[in-house]
């Protein structure tokens, strides 16, 4: 996903400038400095990092790492305050679920119920999914070096809040042989110790392309979790980042 990423990043960054070079694309003053408000689109790769349980629960003992693929979506609206700086505030819906699984001895051992002298360690494939969604309000600023509209380094500053949360956790056993396949009682239910709040910080690049109603703009983000996921000693470093691919859609606004 990194590399198809950047791979993107690259062909629309050489195109676009391309396409500026080649037809001296400038936007008035009118346009460019006209309030700007749109819609933006697209694909979060959350990374679920830290101490990720596969249980959400104090008794938990096993961790992992984990990313999935999710979406994000919302409303922005932006000013350009001079030809190099734009400022800008964003509200989204941001999902960032997460995949985590792993092989794991469990910490105690059971007896062949055919032969009870020989006892064997259980070993156990654990899934979790967690589902985590935020509204997520956030301020941003870009920063052209050649001038507006082009290509532009943005950073950000975002705070969310919580507006779902769950998990649902299997367990398969591996080993020993005489118990292979077998399943434990899935679990699953709201995540204990949960933070309802996020802090995020971010980074990125993207591109806008000037067209006759407004600007069209691709842009690849890499955003820092700043706060835990869960609020407790037992998986105090978990926390959730994101490589995110967004397409905005922004118009002056009348």
């Amino acid at each position: 996903m990194k590399r198809i990423s950047i791979i993107l990043l690259l062909a629309l960054t050489f195109v676009g400038m391309h396409s500026a070079h080649a037809q001296g694309l400038r936007v008035g003053d009118r346009a460019w400095y006209t309030v700007r408000g749109g819609l933006f689109a697209g694909v979060n790769q959350s990374f679920h990092n830290g101490s990720v349980p596969l249980l959400p629960s104090a008794e938990n003992a096993n961790y992992a790492d984990g990313n999935s693929t999710n979406f994000i979506f919302g409303v922005q609206g932006e000013k350009s305050v001079t030809r190099f700086v734009v400022l800008g505030l964003r509200l989204a819906f941001n999902q960032m679920s997460g995949d985590i699984e792993g092989r794991y001895t469990d910490p105690f051992r059971v007896a062949d119920p055919d032969n009870p002298t020989i006892v064997s360690d259980l070993v156990r494939d654990q899934t979790v999914d967690y589902t985590l969604q935020y509204l997520t309000l956030g301020g941003y600023g870009k920063l052209y070096p050649m001038g507006g509209p082009g290509m532009f380094i943005s950073g950000g500053l975002s705070v969310g809040t919580l507006i779902k949360d769950n998990f649902s956790h299997e367990a398969t056993v591996v080993e020993p042989e005489w118990a292979s396949g077998s399943v434990a009682p899935a679990q699953e239910g709201e995540i204990e110790d949960v933070n309802g709040m996020r802090y995020a910080a971010s980074l990125g690049i993207g591109y806008d392309f000037f067209f006759r109603y407004g600007f069209l703009t691709p842009q690849i983000v890499y955003e820092f979790g700043l706060s835990n996921v869960i609020d407790a000693p037992y998986a105090d470093t978990w926390k959730i980042d994101n490589v995110r691919f967004v397409l905005d859609l922004n118009f002056p606004v009348p």
